[in-house]
């Protein structure tokens, strides 16, 4: 079984739901958190995306060569970025990083952060594209 952990690209904190408490996003917490679970022998970590996150892409490059057998699971959302595009960014970070590239295909969650970026489609036309 691989175990995942969570890189918190939103803020941290104690309370769900709630900034109450939240520690800042910063590259140094993150490789923090990145470097503790490769020490610890996680498998990888959940890069989240969303409009309240920093990149999941930059985030990765950004940690990878901090980190020694950590795998970075990023997110791909087909129809906001275009598929040649993704491919040559996932094959350019899983090539930097010796294939510890990971990919999430979601297809957006938030209507209002789908018209956000552009995807007028409901939650069943997005899967039908």
């Amino acid at each position: 079984m691989n175990v995942f952990w969570f890189l918190p690209t939103h803020g941290d904190g104690h309370y769900l739901g709630t900034t109450k408490g939240a520690r800042p996003v910063t590259l140094n917490y993150l490789k923090q958190v990145a470097q503790a679970a490769d020490d610890l022998g996680y498998y990888g970590v959940l890069i989240p995306t969303g409009r309240s996150c920093e990149d999941s892409w930059v985030i990765a490059s950004a940690l990878v060569p901090l980190t020694e057998r950590l795998k970075y699971l990023v997110a791909i959302r087909p129809g906001i970025i275009s598929p040649t595009v993704s491919a040559r960014m996932a094959a350019t970070l899983d090539r930097l990083s010796g294939g510890r590239l990971l990919i999430n295909v979601v297809t957006g969650g938030d209507p209002d952060e789908n018209r956000g970026d552009g995807s007028f489609l409901d939650h069943s036309e997005r899967y039908e594209v």
